[in-house]
């Protein structure tokens, strides 16, 4: 079936089951179909509301489907129904029942299935959406925002609970899109008046001289991004490059690079310096390698397939002025553009990655030149993988120093001893943390 309920359910089970990332997955099934604007937002609301209220919804079907073994397929299908019932208003509920039961048809062994589904929303169309546990225990937090147990539990610990109800509350609001303007080529304002004229609502972002803000559109497709005026990029991570404090001459180093967005960012600060950018996939380089060329920096940067912790045996001593750390993570700053993260991370993740990047980092101490910085940056807001890595990294490494981070005046207040760390709910962007190691003499 080629219809917006239908794929919203092949990419939810492909998710769900399968570890799929959603948003590769919509691109996938929008690629391939013929859906018009109006059905591939209504997909593409269906699966990420789904991923940000699946606690919620099978909360709510819990008394109709009680102990009976459904199988999961049946059981997506039905949350992307309750899912429009309760939150989407638009959207007819006969259009909702109608095409639910076709697909459980279409999918199931026998008109059992169809039967079943059609009860089952019947059922929950007569006793409504019932109240979810109140009060700010842990349990109640996670069922009310679909946030694992031990997720929540984290962000109490680390952030206390009014702001952790403050996150949970921003990172299941619809995202945004968010543009780094490329400033060699225009002007913020006239990246906004072209792509303002062709319908896109945009709006001058909030943290980011160079960004903009767009409520929804697919502005891959347009002109200007063909030509390189600008690249999607979130505002967090627009934080970085200035960060770096870089001068026109900088020698520069991207380490953990792929897909490229920070490092044509760097470039841009760039006249007679250069970047080389490495990725431990080969693949991934050639995606720096086509934004290089299409942000018009390809003679700027340059890329290598290498894993960073091996850096040291394919540089010479002190090559670089500046190094950035963009660090593999747990990405649980980007809850609110990819919604499965929750349910894909375990506790024990976040001390595994904290190993590497610490790794890597102990790795490039050589090849940064004395007084030159080394730049740490993630997405996530979990402190065993930022303030927990800088107190480590400087136990290990008695020449280096933090000193504070570049950064616009409007973020002072997420600057703490010359540490950025931005909140989800801050500003409605990904959660990110940036800090910067100095190389004593």
């Amino acid at each position: 079936m080629n219809n917006s309920r239908a794929l919203a359910v092949e990419v939810l089970i492909r998710v769900l089951k399968n570890g799929a990332y959603s948003n590769i997955e919509i691109n996938n099934v929008l690629k391939r179909s013929d859906l018009s604007d109006a059905d591939s937002r209504l997909m593409t609301n269906i699966v990420y509301g789904v991923l940000q209220h699946k606690y919620v919804l099978e909360y709510q079907l819990k008394p109709y489907i009680k102990d009976k073994q459904v199988d999961q397929w049946v059981e997506i299908l039905l949350m992307t129904a309750i899912y429009q019932m309760q939150y989407l208003d638009k959207v007819p509920e006969h259009a909702i029942f109608n095409e639910s039961v076709e697909i459980a048809k279409a999918n199931g062994k026998n008109d059992g299935v169809g039967n079943f589904v059609n009860a089952v929303l019947r059922n929950y169309q007569r006793h409504g959406f019932q109240d979810m546990p109140k009060g700010n225990s842990t349990h109640s937090l996670s069922l009310r925002y679909s946030m694992p147990e031990w997720l929540v539990d984290l962000l109490i610990k680390q952030q206390g609970v009014n702001k952790t109800v403050k996150v949970l509350e921003s990172i299941n609001q619809a995202s945004d899109i968010s543009i780094r303007v490329n400033t060699n080529k225009a002007t913020v304002d006239e990246v906004s008046e072209k792509l303002s004229k062709q319908g896109f609502e945009m709006h001058p972002s909030k943290i980011s001289e160079v960004g903009l803000i767009c409520r929804h559109g697919n502005l891959v497709d347009t002109e200007e991004f063909r030509d390189g005026l600008f690249t999607i990029q979130d505002e967090s991570s627009m934080m970085v490059a200035p960060a770096m404090d870089l001068q026109p001459n900088d020698e520069v180093l991207d380490s953990c690079a792929a897909p490229g967005g920070k490092t044509t960012h760097i470039a841009s600060f760039l006249k007679d310096g250069s970047v080389t950018a490495l990725d431990i996939h080969k693949p991934k380089t050639r995606l720096i390698q086509e934004n290089s060329h299409r942000m018009g920096y390809q003679d700027i940067i340059k890329t290598k397939a290498l894993d960073a912790r091996k850096a040291k045996d394919a540089f010479e001593p002190d090559s670089f002025d500046k190094i950035l750390v963009d660090a593999p993570c747990s990405g649980l700053g980007l809850i609110r553009r990819k919604p499965e993260l929750r349910y894909f991370r375990k506790p024990e993740d976040l001390l595994d990655l904290q190993k590497i990047q610490l790794q890597i980092l102990n790795s490039l101490t050589d090849l940064v030149k004395p007084n030159g910085t080394i730049v740490f940056s993630t997405c996530t807001f979990d402190a065993e993988e930022n303030e927990d890595v800088v107190m480590k990294f400087l136990q290990d490494n008695d020449n280096f120093e933090v000193v504070p981070v570049k950064h616009d005046s409007r973020l002072d207040k997420n600057v703490h001893d010359g540490i950025l760390k931005l909140l989800p709910d801050d500003y409605f962007t990904d959660g990110f943390f940036v800090a910067a190691f100095r190389r004593k003499k």
